[in-house]
């Protein structure tokens, strides 16, 4: 009995002074995501500077006097380039129609909705990364735009070739039980989604890129209470005292946020018109309903909150002179990281926590890249920003 009482009270002393580690490591912000770079973030800069070079206006290189002449120049430079892209994206959709047929049949319904180039050559490029044999595929498509012929090569050919498609999603999550049951829970907060993005004047994709990480890391992660509670329910899931609710913000984050909004200094803030959106009511215990609203059923605050993070780091971004407005990665690295990582430069860095689905590693960054141009969830979160 002797030995048994001396081992429960050092079984106690030591879960104690784990209590007592995790708590300080907490307020010390130890636990904060400090994340790694994607091993593909070098490839998204390249991609978005080599659409910047062939969308881009040449203006500034003309030399002409005359007013007129240059705005002409101008215009031809940018229909020339405008044509380019638009060959560029065919002649990249008849290559993948054959390695990749059901990821292309889904970018050509979306573009017959966002007609955005641009937005086409992303979600292209979301499925170029996953190819095996890309010099070949580089090669195929330089030599199709070198000898570009529209009765050769056409968005209807393409749409007829790929449409009865029975073959598998390049990317790995679309077609996993998993996502079947976070998007039908996703779908089911459309309406407080984006009513949240409304407040916050940002795109409500923007807000889902990050949400189905975080359900996705959570679903993988306990798979078990998942499927058990929150699968049939066709629910979210709070993420635990740490992180809190569906889009895991921790306390301190929170604070932050609110704190953002009232210091005019701060590079965060976003105007006297979003001051007092967060605002308490007087006499509230503050710490308690925030913690009410970031749990609450609804979601709404936890959408709110993530909505003014997002774009309190987009405005620091931006009055820095670098817009990552239409860099999801960008976005969803920085979500993840948060605001001590946040800092403006001209290449930026994609990765954050490590999500793993199936045998496949993700970075956060890359996983929210790669829903935003999957195309999925496109008819209740279209994209707006591009347009």
């Amino acid at each position: 009995m002797k030995i048994g009482y001396l081992i429960g009270i050092h079984v106690f002393a030591i879960i104690g002074i784990i209590f007592v580690g995790v708590f300080f490591a907490i307020r010390l912000k130890l636990t904060n995501v400090k994340g790694s770079i994607d091993n593909l973030s070098d490839s998204f800069q390249s991609q978005i500077n080599q659409s910047q070079v062939l969308g881009a206006s040449t203006s500034a290189q003309i030399k002409e006097n005359n007013g007129e002449v240059a705005n002409i120049e101008t215009e031809i430079n940018k229909l020339t380039a405008e044509r380019n892209l638009k060959t560029q994206n065919l002649c990249k959709l008849e290559e993948l129609s054959y390695t990749a047929p059901k990821n292309v049949d889904r970018i050509l319904m979306a573009k017959k909705n966002i007609k955005s180039d641009s937005i086409v050559a992303q979600m292209i490029f979301a499925v170029e990364t996953y190819l095996t044999n890309k010099d070949d595929y580089d090669k195929n498509v330089m030599g199709c735009m070198n000898n570009f012929s529209a009765k050769n090569i056409s968005e209807e050919q393409i749409e007829n070739r790929v449409k009865s498609t029975t073959g598998q999603n390049i990317f790995v999550w679309p077609d996993q039980e998993e996502w079947k049951a976070v998007s039908e829970s996703i779908k089911k907060d459309q309406k407080v989604i984006n009513n949240a993005a409304i407040a916050a004047n940002i795109e409500p994709r923007l807000i889902v890129s990050d949400l189905m990480v975080e359900q996705l890391r959570i679903f993988y992660s306990a798979r078990e209470l998942y499927k058990q509670y929150f699968e049939p329910l066709k629910i979210l899931s709070n993420s635990n005292k740490i992180s809190l609710g569906v889009m895991a913000i921790k306390e301190d984050t929170a604070i932050q946020i609110e704190n953002h909004l009232k210091d005019k200094s701060s590079p965060y803030y976003l105007g006297p018109e979003y001051e007092n959106i967060l605002d308490y009511k007087e006499g509230e215990d503050v710490a308690a309903e925030r913690y009410k609203r970031l749990t609450e059923n609804t979601h709404y605050y936890s959408y709110l909150y993530a909505g003014l993070y997002l774009k309190q780091m987009m405005k620091q971004w931006k009055d820095a002179g670098f817009d990552i407005t239409d860099r999801p990665e960008i976005v969803g690295t920085l979500f993840n990281v948060g605001f001590p990582q946040s800092r403006p430069n001209a290449n930026p860095k994609v990765g954050g926590s490590s999500v793993k689905i199936g045998q496949n590693q993700y970075s956060f960054g890359r996983l929210s890249y790669e829903f935003y141009y999957s195309g999925e969830l496109l008819e209740e979160f279209p994209y707006i920003n591009n347009l």
